[in-house]
């Protein structure tokens, strides 16, 4: 039961984080869309595009060093 337990919070943790990152990523983009219509683009263009898993990667990878 304990292991089980530890199981899905573990699972839950992930899932959670995972909604966070894309939260932030859309709310970004919602911000790029309420620029002035000459800077949506550039403003678009300079977002982070890693999807969860790449930036989960990358960081786990800095922690390592």
């Amino acid at each position: 039961m304990l292991i089980l337990f530890i199981v899905l919070s573990i699972t839950m943790t992930a899932c959670t984080n995972k909604a966070w990152y894309e939260g932030v990523k859309e709310g970004a983009k919602n911000n790029c869309r309420s620029q002035p219509p000459g800077e949506v683009e550039s403003c678009l263009e300079r977002l982070n595009t890693k999807t969860y898993e790449e930036y989960e990667k990358e960081r786990s990878g800095q922690k390592q060093s």
